[in-house]
């Protein structure tokens, strides 16, 4: 199974193009917390993953006690997801409560049905649901588990997902280009898959050019009144 790397500002990080060459199939990095806080590590890491070839998706880590739709306004506004980009719910604060999690997938659907939706949780989403089966949640989203453990694999509450696609299965792991720890996961499938499964972001990749090559032509067509925004590379050259 591939390993992932989910990402914040407290690692320190000396080069995508280190994490890519030392093996690691993608990373999930931290994008936004409760209404107002953007992590300050978030756009350049995000250009520099996708410059440096490396399937890259992003989490919204849910405040308990905050408005949910208002936090889900605030993620989708400071990421501005690409058609079909994975996002990722961070379900772990106490005193969340299922519901929480469920109006916050119920925004995503209703404001951007495009988007792919993952969970990602602890212990927090065995207590919530239990043995139950969520309808929305085993119907939109898929898990992403967090459970330290030496067994071969993690416990999930199977009656929602019969299965999970990412296993955090540690917050020791080592990877070349990262200073110190780093959370490490497992991608239920393989390195092929992955690009697939993290979304478009993952194909929004530099250009080579050879060395008779100095531009590359783009022509898009659009409808009359349909604005158009251009991003090369991880900036915004046209909106």
């Amino acid at each position: 199974m591939s390993n992932v790397l989910d990402i914040s500002h407290w690692q320190t990080i000396s080069s995508m193009a280190d994490i890519k060459a030392g093996g690691i199939a993608a990373v999930i990095i931290k994008c936004t917390q409760g209404t107002t806080y953007v992590d300050p590590t978030f756009k350049q890491r995000y250009a520099d993953a996708i410059k440096a070839g490396l399937p890259v998706s992003t989490y919204h880590y849910l405040d308990a006690g905050k408005d949910v739709a208002q936090q889900m306004a605030f993620y989708l506004k400071k990421l501005n997801p690409r058609q079909g980009e994975r996002v990722c719910i961070d379900f772990e604060d106490e005193g969340s409560t299922l519901s929480d999690l469920k109006n916050a997938v119920q925004y995503i659907l209703s404001a951007r049905p495009d988007l792919q939706i993952t969970v990602y949780s602890g212990h927090l989403i065995k207590d919530v649901l239990g043995g139950k089966r969520d309808a929305l949640l085993a119907d939109n989203t898929s898990l992403w588990i967090a459970h330290y453990t030496t067994a071969q694999s993690p416990t999930w509450p199977t009656a929602t997902w019969p299965g999970w696609a990412l296993w955090q299965y540690t917050d020791k792991g080592k990877a070349k280009g990262i200073e110190g720890n780093v959370d490490t996961n497992r991608f239920n499938g393989s390195d092929a898959n992955i690009a697939k499964w993290i979304g478009p972001a993952a194909a929004m990749l530099p250009v080579q050019l050879d060395d008779e090559e100095k531009m590359v032509n783009v022509v898009i067509s659009a409808p009359v009144g349909v604005a158009i925004s251009v991003t090369v590379n991880g900036t915004m050259l046209v909106e």
